[in-house]
């Protein structure tokens, strides 16, 4: 069985996309499936080898060129903001067995075989089988084996995302020292494609600040994390999935229904970024710090949040998924 999944990474874009749907390959290779990443040649820099490369041709759009490919596959998983609900229809119209991927549920109606969201949503009769909810949550195989050792962790963990699209992590980590959060408890990781990771790096160093950059296993680190300040993408659900108290930063306007819903459960915070001058990103760095110190104090609230964060994901979303749709062929 053949399984194309349209999806793209960049600064821009950010990582997200291609993550969760490398969770969902490895979820269906096990179960014996091809399958390979279709990705407009604009973002080869962020692609792999073995991918599928479309948009190349002069005069032809990569979508128009992705309909082709997709009638040639058993299966595609779409997971694509610059998919309109009517390209996801003409798209449908060339592969009915299709999955698409979606986390805000702002693109009007639009036909689908399968629709995953990992937050409650309702969609229109035009999807055949909604599999939305936290327990559909698409995390990386790690997170699936990961148990917990009980240990009273102690870092505070700082992790902006693969590319930390608003370069969040400097000013984040000046405004801490600078309040003499201690040092010895920051553990930074940076994404592969983080921006501004050398003067970052060059202040770890400086301050003797534990930094990882790059990891494909973010686990250990999650593990030692007494609580964390995150990008509200998909590594919301896996600091969830290991229990972890966050204050997140709203980098992009897809991470909004998911603070929407999370915030609200009492197991992380947020303040926004995306929407607001450079100038009032710096004050809001302020305030996230102010809010980290209190918080980093409140050891009832900790323990509070960290059960509630792992009762809502499991870890076995990607499993979950592709057993589902296997089951249908």
């Amino acid at each position: 069985m053949k399984l194309l999944v349209r999806a793209d990474a960049s600064v821009e874009i950010g990582m997200g996309h291609r993550v969760r749907c490398q969770a969902l390959i490895h979820a269906f290779q096990a179960l014996g499936w091809q399958c390979q990443f279709v990705v407009d040649c604009r973002y080869k820099v962020f692609s792999a080898p073995e991918d599928c490369f479309i948009g190349g041709q002069p005069g032809k759009a990569s979508k128009v060129e992705f309909l082709s490919l997709a009638k040639q596959a058993d299966l595609v998983i779409l997971d694509h903001y610059d998919y309109s609900a009517d390209d996801i229809t003409q798209l449908y119209q060339h592969q009915k067995n299709l999955l698409v991927l979606d986390d805000m549920n702002d693109r009007g109606e639009f036909p689908a075989k399968w629709l995953l969201n990992p937050l409650q949503q309702e969609y229109s009769k035009l999807v055949e089988f909604s599999l939305t909810g936290s327990r559909y949550a698409i995390l990386r195989p790690a997170f699936q084996h990961h148990q917990d050792n009980h240990k009273v962790p102690e870092q505070l963990l700082i992790t902006l995302g693969g590319t930390d699209p608003l370069a969040l992590t400097l000013p984040i980590l000046n405004t801490l020292l600078a309040s003499n959060f201690p040092r010895k408890n920051i553990q930074v990781l940076l994404g592969a494609n983080a921006k501004d990771a050398d003067q970052v790096i060059t202040c770890c160093q400086d301050n003797s600040i534990a930094f990882a950059q790059g990891l494909t296993d973010v686990t250990p680190l999650m593990e030692q994390a007494r609580m964390a300040i995150s990008a509200a993408g998909g590594t919301l659900f896996e600091l969830a999935c290991m229990g972890v108290p966050t204050i997140f930063a709203q980098v992009a306007d897809n991470q909004t229904r998911s603070l929407e819903q999370h915030v609200p459960l009492g197991w992380c915070r947020s303040l926004r970024f995306d929407n607001v001058a450079e100038d009032i990103r710096l004050q809001r760095v302020e305030l996230l710090a102010a809010e980290l110190k209190r918080l980093w104090l409140d050891i009832e609230w900790q323990q509070n949040a960290r059960k509630i964060a792992r009762s809502l994901v499991d870890g076995n979303g990607a499993k979950r998924v592709a057993e589902t749709i296997n089951s249908y062929f």
